[in-house]
């Protein structure tokens, strides 16, 4: 019998059968938060993700996700069966299908074929696709918020539980927060009123998708979906659009779902993101001031 990579005979025993033993697939960033295998198993290639617990205890990321979504990763691979379930129902893109999973372990998914989208590479078919997708899911609206398998918190609540985040990483990050930034930031969450809420993925980036011919044609990583406000979603995408990226993804997001005025929450929104190390900068003045797209 040939065993997959650091898992138990129990916790093995239903999973499918390997052919044949797994290979490592090297890791895009030294600090990833997973250990991937590609497995040829009896029911098909498949990829093995096994949870590295010690990035994750040090991952600013996921302590912002964890502090202000109460989501309790890595435990909550216990219910990344229902945000494989609910994406490949309602997104406009393909999701891996689940096989199996346990809490803050692995999580066993079936491979895709596609090659990674490269941020310097991104065609405009990519952004329309991504624009429709995101238009369609920020069409299915909450009233709470909160970790994807149980959104308890109340509308009320948001602005405390961002600014109370904001402020503990703040405390924690190695990156000292100019004062005014802090301010700024802190009073335009106070003023945050928000009552509606959206399916969101708080690690959008474009290499968490694949491509063949240039066409987007997954979604690979379903780990941080949460339920919470658009607008955040759609400020860490700002980031990653040129202008005539964004121009592109307005146009075809208001084909179908109403444009939001991001400037009474861009900031903060900002701030956070930046704290969380969502996109690498560590130049907090420049990731501040970046080009505003929308």
């Amino acid at each position: 019998m040939v065993n997959y990579p650091s898992l138990t005979e129990s916790q093995q025993k239903d999973l499918p059968a390997l052919i044949q033993p797994a290979s490592l697939i090297v890791a895009k960033f030294e600090d990833s938060t997973h250990q991937l295998w590609h497995c040829q198993t009896v029911d098909g290639p498949m990829v093995l993700k096994l949870c590295n617990h010690q990035t994750i205890k040090t991952s600013t990321f996921w302590l912002g996700m964890n502090h202000l979504f109460e989501i309790d990763f890595p435990a909550s691979l216990a219910h990344i069966d229902k945000t494989h379930h609910f994406l490949t129902e309602e997104g406009e893109l393909q999701i891996p299908e689940h096989i199996a999973s346990q809490a803050s372990v692995f999580v066993l998914a079936r491979y895709l074929d596609g090659e990674d989208v490269d941020f310097d590479h991104v065609s405009d078919d990519m952004v329309i696709q991504l624009a429709k997708h995101l238009a369609k899911l920020h069409h299915i609206k909450y009233s709470n918020w909160g970790a994807f398998h149980h959104a308890e918190f109340s509308g009320i609540q948001w602005s405390a539980r961002l600014q109370h985040t904001i402020s503990t990483l703040v405390e924690l990050h190695s990156i000292i927060i100019p004062d005014q930034v802090l301010e700024q930031a802190l009073q335009q969450a106070t003023d945050l009123n928000i009552d509606t809420f959206v399916p969101i993925m708080l690690d959008l980036r474009w290499d968490q998708m694949l491509h063949q011919q240039g066409q987007l044609s997954a979604i690979v990583d379903m780990d941080a979906f949460v339920v919470g406000p658009r607008e955040l979603e759609l400020v860490l995408l700002e980031y990653q659009l040129n202008e005539h990226q964004a121009g592109i993804f307005i146009q075809y997001y208001q084909a179908s779902a109403e444009w939001p005025d991001l400037t009474e929450q861009r900031f903060c929104y900002r701030l956070l993101l930046f704290l969380m190390n969502s996109l690498g900068e560590t130049d907090v003045n420049k990731w501040m001031h970046a080009p505003i797209r929308w």
